[in-house]
């Protein structure tokens, strides 16, 4: 007996039915989901579906929700990607506030000092304001 499913792989098993463009792209999914994928936590590609959208490495053994076919949904590493971008940013934002040093305190000696020089000044400029009135 030859083989049955050389051409279709698969979608042979749908036959005639449904139409060549929907068996092919059921192909595609098929052979992406039976991939041995990359595990998130020890990075080895071990990774395998054991139902919808959960999938297990099994050389950690880590068990994790994913996409029905995909362990990564394209959606969920953008939506990864903006958390990991705005986390970034509001921790720059945290270091530059930590970098810029407060005003310094003075000492009421000084603060004293800058108070009545100011009020000379006011009291100067007063005079000089009344004189050319007169």
């Amino acid at each position: 007996m030859s083989k049955r499913t050389k051409k279709v792989k698969s979608a042979g098993r749908f036959g005639p039915r449904y139409g060549r463009r929907i068996r092919k792209d059921v192909v595609a999914i098929e052979e992406k989901m039976r991939r041995k994928h990359k595990c998130p936590r020890c990075e080895r590609r071990s990774v395998k579906r054991i139902g919808t959208g959960i999938w297990r490495c099994s050389k950690c053994g880590l068990t994790f929700a994913g996409g029905a076919y995909l362990p990564q949904t394209p959606a969920g590493i953008v939506a990864a990607r903006s958390v990991r971008l705005s986390s970034e940013r509001a921790e720059r934002a945290a270091a530059e506030e930590a970098h810029v040093s407060p005003p310094k305190p003075q000492s009421v000696e000084d603060l004293q000092s800058e108070s009545s020089a100011s009020l000379e000044g006011e009291n100067d400029k007063l005079l000089a304001r009344e004189g050319e009135m007169e």
